[in-house]
């Protein structure tokens, strides 16, 4: 054999066992890159499961917050329509009936209150006044406005017609499973205003 043959072999011989050594690190480094990612990842894991232990261990507190009087008495309203609304379609004599509504404080102002008057109330009212006013021996406009009701005789009747719806809202409530439910939560959610505005 020549040497020129002789330094191909040896020089192709070289460059193979170059070659294997190289694709010996490449996956010896592969090989350790992989190793070290899967520990990486074990890691992780062990670390969220520790985590997902100790939150397990920790203690539980529950921060029970107090609601605002503005949302309880929202609440409160709200309670109080649906009551009322549901009186109302029951009840059968008309001066028995609930109306609730936003009314000025005074005459002299612009802020409003919310009240819920029974009708009985305008009647007699209106009653008065026509009564006043006849008395007068006129019934016009001026008459009407300068009419003074009797005051003693409208709470004597008040307490009379006042009696009467009692008696019949009892009936009803008691009567009808919807209307007590209501009632219910009417009157639930009244109390925890009244609290929360007493404070």
């Amino acid at each position: 054999m020549s040497k020129d043959k002789t330094f191909v072999v040896i020089g192709q011989c070289t460059a193979l066992m170059l070659l294997l050594v190289a694709c010996h690190v490449q996956a010896d480094t592969i090989f350790k890159t992989a190793t070290l990612q899967t520990e990486a990842y074990q890691k992780e894991g062990w670390q969220a499961e520790k985590e997902i232990t100790a939150a397990k261990e920790i203690e539980k507190i529950d921060v029970i917050g107090k609601q605002p009087p503005n949302l309880l008495r929202k609440a409160f309203y709200r309670h109080e329509d649906n009551f009322f609304d549901l009186y109302n379609e029951l009840v059968d004599e008309n001066q028995f009936r609930m109306d609730c509504e936003m009314r000025l404080r005074h005459l002299d102002t612009r802020v409003k209150k919310r009240e819920c008057i029974p009708r009985y109330v305008e009647i007699e009212n209106a009653k008065q006044l026509r009564e006043a006013a006849l008395r007068n021996g006129r019934v016009d406009a001026a008459s009407f406005l300068g009419a003074v009701p009797d005051r003693a005789g409208l709470r004597l009747v008040y307490e009379k017609k006042k009696k009467q719806m009692a008696t019949k809202m009892a009936e009803l409530i008691n009567s009808h499973p919807e209307l007590t439910k209501r009632y219910t939560q009417y009157v639930e959610a009244k109390t925890k205003f009244e609290d929360a505005k007493n404070r």
